[in-house]
């Protein structure tokens, strides 16, 4: 069960259901069909919900005022490598297509794809907003210590890699002033990058 501030309740399991608490007769279901379904997350708004089909086929942007569907394709993961900018404006997607790790930026109030950059990854495992919004930090799997910051219009902004042989980042985490980013790696150290 998943609860969103608008007292809306969904229950996942093949398929979405959503109930209101305030309106028991309202009711909604999600089904992504044949493509199945994978993970379900609520949109900041609490107005939309995002599922991820099997086999990250792609994302699908459910409207529960309008009823309109968005779709959006070849997402990277499903359950993690995407975020939504703290103001909720943003989400952010990692993506890979012919082998090439990407990030698409949508505006969350059309759903439309505002921005579409390479990442100089060689297997991103997720990626993470800066809480006020102005970069957006993509890491490398397992096999790779690197991490990579980037505005949201694509331009990099730093690389990180504190050593180069060995495994990778577990974990990254940005400072509330977004001044300092966090990276925890497979060496047992913990790190402050300014």
């Amino acid at each position: 069960c998943r609860q969103v501030p608008d007292n809306m309740l969904a229950i996942t399991t093949d398929r979405l259901t959503v109930w209101s608490l305030e309106d028991p007769t309202w009711t909604c279901k999600i089904d992504e069909g044949s493509a199945g379904l994978e993970d379900a997350r609520w949109a900041p708004d609490g107005r939309h919900i995002l599922t991820t089909a099997e086999f990250q086929l792609r994302i699908t942007v459910w409207s529960l005022i309008s009823q309109h569907t968005y779709y959006i394709k070849f997402p990277k993961h499903s359950g993690h490598g995407l975020q939504f900018s703290k103001d909720g404006l943003y989400l952010a997607v990692l993506e890979r297509t012919d082998c090439k790790d990407y990030v698409s930026v949508f505006a969350c109030q059309s759903w439309e794809m505002v921005k579409h950059f390479g990442v100089d990854t060689g297997d991103a495992a997720d990626l993470s907003w800066a809480p006020d919004g102005r970069a957006i930090a993509v890491w490398d799997g397992v096999l790779d210590c690197r991490v990579v910051v980037y505005a949201p219009d694509g331009r990099k902004l730093a690389a990180i890699s504190p050593y180069t042989d060995g495994l990778g980042v577990k974990a990254v985490s940005w400072s509330p002033s977004s001044q300092l980013l966090a990276l925890g790696t497979h060496d047992d150290a913990a790190r402050l990058v300014n």
